[in-house]
């Protein structure tokens, strides 16, 4: 007796895609949210950048003033504006809220998939 199976991997190959498609925005929303919670706040400039530079269905997250990249790395934030300012705020929010994430990319990555 023999067995044969078919394997429909452009099928397989799709859904995955559909999977990825739906997960990388709903993380890529959930990530400038908590990016942002932990920006640096003096006129606000910087954190509403995050708004129009980042292309969140893409999944790039962006900061465009022509300081964030200084602000990011170096100098004390202030906290006036912003309690829970900090450097390197997305690795500050990763730490914080990246195993919710990974929550979010799974539920959506099956929803999408059709599951």
């Amino acid at each position: 007796m023999s067995v044969t199976i078919k394997t429909d991997r452009a099928r397989i190959a799709a859904r995955i895609n559909a999977g990825i498609a739906s997960a990388i925005p709903a993380v890529a929303e959930q990530a400038l949210a908590d990016c942002n919670e932990y920006c640096r706040v003096d006129q606000g400039q910087l954190k509403e950048s995050s708004q129009t530079a980042s292309d969140v269905k893409a999944g790039k997250l962006a900061w465009n003033t022509p300081y964030a990249r200084r602000v990011y790395y170096t100098g004390t934030p202030s906290k006036d504006q912003n309690p829970n300012a900090s450097l390197m705020w997305c690795e500050t929010a990763h730490d914080a809220h990246g195993k919710e994430w990974n929550k979010i990319a799974q539920k959506e990555f099956e929803k999408g998939m059709g599951k």
